[in-house]
């Protein structure tokens, strides 16, 4: 599972992404300014796929929470 989401807000000339990946048991955040070449990575490993599933669910509804779009 792969999700892609971005804020924009061109009051504060905020334009950011953050993109996450499951892959079994491992999981992939990258984050940054849209547009940047080498963008911040958090890699975590769980010890189930479902804990992976908890934790991802988490940190997507605590971004659009913040005012993330899925694009």
């Amino acid at each position: 599972m792969k999700k892609y989401l971005e804020f924009k807000d061109a009051a504060k000339n905020s334009s950011k992404f953050w993109q996450i990946e499951i892959k079994s048991k491992k999981v992939t955040i990258q984050f940054g300014r849209i547009g940047i070449v080498n963008p911040a990575m958090l890699i975590k490993d769980f010890k189930s796929i479902e804990d992976a599933k908890k934790y991802s669910d988490t940190v997507i509804r605590e971004k659009m929470g913040k005012g993330y779009k899925e694009k």
